[in-house]
């Protein structure tokens, strides 16, 4: 072309345009995610502002709930240490019941701390529900025949391949609320199948509950407040996660007035389940063992050996006291059971201590006194027919152990 210049072609002019074109299409992909990133950020932050306001309301909530029975036994304490002329029977009932339900709160808080931070895996076995069931009911019986309630089976059959552990707590938990609920009349404990689920249910004649608070009453310290005895509130929101970590739902049903169906439907197992072995007999809470026991107390607390000590004492049998695997190696030839803490100093704990003392005294009775929840200990435990007894630990769980075995030693 004269004058050397350059002329666009048509294919340069195409080439252009789409480039442009394709940086348009590109940036405005680019604004789309940025806008869902930001929408998913907002959306985050908004989950993440109210569970801070859930976890801070379930703080103070928890707080002044536990803070309630522990004011009332100070005070206890304190009037009786003031006029000792008071009846110091009844106050001392009043003090435990105050510690007690203390003790109840923070085991409740604890569950579902767990449960909230991964920290309890469910270990699935096969269950027949049949004798599962009517097991639990027994144990729930004498509650209802205290208020003059029929407590009555339905049908059972069926299989599930669960956790037995946290299936119990979740269905003693709806009975018990059901037999709380329920002034009059009684409560019914039955399984229906649906399609390739089962759904267990608990039906009573109670005051039921008002719609408007069928979602409420899963949320922590929530009460009715229509029952002189109410439970701590953190029953139906443990029981509710327990049923996500089984992979089931909880269902509810209930009219004001008219009475409650609560349901946990989970998967059926695919084969039943294997006929349940029979359980030993155990000895009854309170039973007097045949004869005193000398008994091995090892706890790296000073306070809680001495407490035990004196709890023993009292019951008639002679404590020998040691802190360390040490002291207690000493002593086992001395004792004829033994109760350890799972947690002693230096990295040892109550189990391989109790395996130390088998080998020079085997079929050592042996009762394990933990705070300690984990699976692997209670399995480690089962395996050496140690018994546990959970901390805080009452006078009841105590002399039945005690009670039992004793009995085991006679018959060996």
């Amino acid at each position: 072309m004269p004058g050397g210049g350059y002329v666009m072609s048509f294919t340069d002019i195409t080439g252009e345009a789409q480039a442009r074109a394709e940086l348009e299409r590109t940036l405005e992909q680019l604004e789309e995610r940025v806008a869902a990133r930001t929408a998913e950020l907002s959306e985050a932050n908004g989950r993440l502002a109210r569970a801070t306001q859930d976890k801070t309301r379930f703080l103070a909530a928890a707080s002044h709930d536990l803070l309630q029975p522990l004011h009332a036994a100070r005070l206890f304490t304190a009037a009786l240490e003031r006029d000792p002329g008071l009846t110091a029977p009844d106050l001392v009932k009043r003090i435990e019941r105050s510690i007690v339900a203390a003790e109840d709160l923070l085991r409740a808080l604890l569950d579902i701390s767990k449960l909230d931070g991964g920290g309890v895996q469910p270990v699935p076995e096969p269950i027949d529900l049949a004798s599962f069931l009517a097991d639990i009911a027994e144990g729930i019986r004498p509650l209802a025949q205290d208020k003059g309630l029929r407590l009555r089976l339905g049908p059972l059959a069926g299989a599930l391949h669960t956790d037995p552990g946290l299936l119990r707590s979740v269905l003693q938990n709806f009975l018990t609320n059901a037999v709380r609920y329920t002034p009059r009349g009684g409560v019914l404990l039955g399984v229906r199948r649906r399609g390739a689920q089962l759904r267990i249910d608990v039906i009573d004649s109670g005051i039921g509950i008002a719609p408007e608070m069928h979602q409420a009453i899963f949320g922590e310290f929530t009460r009715l407040g229509e029952v002189d005895a109410e439970g701590l509130g953190l029953g139906l929101a443990t029981a509710q996660r327990i049923a996500e970590l089984l992979g089931g739902r909880i269902e509810l049903a209930s009219r004001q007035g008219h009475g409650s169906r609560f349901s946990l439907v989970l998967p059926a197992a695919r084969t039943p389940a294997p006929a349940p072995r029979r359980r030993p007999r155990r000895a009854p809470a309170g039973a007097d063992p045949v004869r005193p026991l000398r008994v091995l107390v090892v706890d790296n607390e000073p306070s809680v050996v001495e407490a035990t000590g004196a709890l023993l004492s009292a019951m008639g049998h002679r404590p020998c006291p040691a802190r360390t695997p040490r002291e207690a190696l000493a002593r086992v030839d001395e004792v004829d059971l033994v109760l350890a803490d799972y947690h002693l100093d230096d990295g040892d704990n109550g189990l391989d201590l109790i395996a130390l003392l088998r080998q020079r005294r085997p079929g050592l009775p042996a009762a394990l006194i933990t705070a300690e929840r984990a699976r692997a200990v209670a399995r480690r435990a089962a395996r050496m027919e140690v018994a546990v007894l959970a901390k805080p630990m009452g006078p009841e769980a105590l002399g039945a152990w005690l009670a039992e075995a004793s009995m085991l030693e006679v018959e060996a």
